[in-house]
This record gives structure tokens, sequence and C-alpha cells, in this order.
């Protein structure tokens, strides 16, 4: 099929979403890779919130939408509706948080489930500048996901170590699957106008404080 998509500043769509327990850090992540910098001011996502970015990947200009969602279990089910046409999940847990990284099978779950049948999914190691801190060692972590089937990356939303290489990993996963055609790249080809360009926040009621700790 020809089409012209000059109209478009971008070649390609990626939906991706974030998930992972409360405190992880996946709104921190987020920020870190649209705006380059870290942002000390960030409160906690309650709902869903919708950023986009246009980046050159390559040859190709890509336009990624990305939904983070809230980790609090009575999100859960608001988090499930945003899979939906997904090719990317974000699974983030923090590696100064034993029961971050013990959900992770749950959130790896809930993203084979509500997602595309091609999902691809990277595990994020967050906040490993807390050196100090650091209960989840990598190389036990590497060894719990080896029967997963997901990429693994560590990362700091606070230093930026790693944070466009996640994104950036992810994008090449999808990537080799289309040069193999194991999907096809017409799925991503822009189909509207009207596709979402804007930061959105999308809240539920009764938001708990982000000071809420982690249950370690």
């Amino acid at each position: 099929m020809n089409t012209s998509y000059q109209e478009y500043d971008h070649e390609y769509t990626f939906k991706f979403i974030l998930v992972g327990n409360s405190n992880s850090g996946k709104t921190s992540l987020l920020q870190y890779f649209i705006k380059q910098h870290a942002n000390t001011k960030i409160q906690q996502t309650v709902g869903v919130e919708f950023s986009s970015k246009s980046i050159d990947y390559k040859d190709k200009k890509i336009k990624l939408q990305i939904w983070d969602t809230a980790g609090q279990e009575r999100f859960r089910s608001i988090a499930r509706a945003y899979f939906k046409n997904t090719i990317g999940a974000i699974v983030v847990y923090d590696v100064t948080c034993q029961d971050s990284f013990h959900s992770l099978g749950d959130w790896i779950k809930d993203s084979r489930e509500n997602g595309k049948s091609d999902l691809d999914i990277i595990v994020v190691a967050n906040k490993i500048d807390l050196k100090d801190q650091r209960i989840v060692d990598k190389d036990y972590a590497q060894s719990q996901l080896l029967n997963k089937d997901v990429l693994y990356i560590e990362t700091s939303a606070k230093t930026g170590e790693n944070v466009d290489l996640c994104f950036q990993t992810l994008i090449d996963q999808i990537f080799t699957k289309i040069d193999k055609g194991q999907i096809q790249k017409d799925e991503f080809y822009p189909q509207s106008k009207n596709l979402l360009t804007k930061n959105l926040t999308i809240k539920i009621n009764n938001p708990e404080t982000q000071n809420q700790k982690c249950n370690c």
C-alpha cells in the first residue's frame, strides 16, 4: 500500500505503558526521559498520566505515546484498560525495596494478559544511585527473570543513568521484530491527526499522599 505521510512529523507511532508498584520511580523515569533532567518535585501518580515524545531513531522519526499508571492495587483495573494497542511495557521496580521486586511477576502477568500478543516487556531496576540502600542484587534479579522472556536494564531517574537506553532498548527490540517479519510495520503508521500529542492527566478521587513508603 502506497501512502504518503508527509502531513505528519513522524513515520511511526509506538504506544508504551509504565507499570510497577507505587514509589518505584516510574514517573521520575518518564519525566527524565521527556525533559532530560531530574525533577525533584514529582507528585505520586493518581490514575493515569500521558506523555509523548518525538525522537529520531537511526533514519526514522518516531512518536512515542507513553502512559504512566498508578501503582496502587485499587487502580489496577484502570491501568489494565490502557494496555490496548500497547507494543511495549516498561515494568519498573525499586532496587531498595524487596516488595517492589516481588510484585514483578504480577505486573508482567498483567502486561501479557492485557497487552498485544507481540508485546515486548523491559524490566527496569530503578534507583541504582542508592547504592548503600540497595537490597535486590543485580545477579539475583536477572536469575529470577531468566524464564520470563523480558528485557532487563538498570537505571537511575535521579542521575539519568541508562534512562534513554531503556527506551532505546525497547525500540531496538520492536524494529528487530519488524525486520524479521514477526510484526508488520504498517501497524505503527500514523493513522490520524487527532492522535494525542500533549501531556494529559486522568485523576481518580481519594489520592494517596506522595510520602507513602515501601513496605520492605
